[in-house]
């Protein structure tokens, strides 16, 4: 009997752990950065399938959100408005974090217009925010970001 204990105990510890790692990873990684004096939580896309998805099927985003989207390369990251419900600004970093190319007010795609955004220098780092908020705090070329 005291074996069917313990090894129920042991079974479900096991279980326990599986559904708290599953909750754990599955959760989108967030960190804080700083811009022009603005503090902004942004989800972290750091693998191919978090950035192919994006912001993709939401409906909107807070005000002091964002998706910081981190390449393991510089390159002239492509971006479009696929499946997107509310328009974006993007802004695309270099390796150093300043801000080498900027979209404003966005629109999500139609059936039958869906361009792709696509920087004239290479990046590293994109963050994409709800239009308006380059505007709104003044975010110009140049411009670098800070993690908190």
């Amino acid at each position: 009997m005291r074996r069917f204990t313990i090894g129920v105990a042991i079974v479900a510890l096991l279980v326990a752990s599986l559904v708290i790692g599953y909750y754990f990873y599955s959760q989108p990684k967030t960190s804080m950065i700083e811009i022009n004096g603005v503090t902004l939580t942004v989800e972290l896309a750091t693998t191919p399938e978090a950035q192919q998805q994006g912001l993709s099927d939401r409906d909107s985003m807070p005000a002091d959100h964002g998706m910081l989207f981190i390449f393991n390369q510089d390159a002239q990251w492509g971006f479009w408005m696929h499946e997107m419900r509310f328009p974006l600004d993007i802004i695309w970093f270099d390796a150093n974090r300043q801000a080498v190319f900027i979209e404003q007010d966005l629109q999500p795609c139609t059936p039958t217009n869906c361009p792709v955004y696509t920087p004239l220098d290479n990046a590293m780092y994109v963050l994409e925010v709800n239009a308006g908020f380059v505007a709104a705090n003044g975010i110009r070329l140049g411009d670098s970001f800070a993690f908190v």
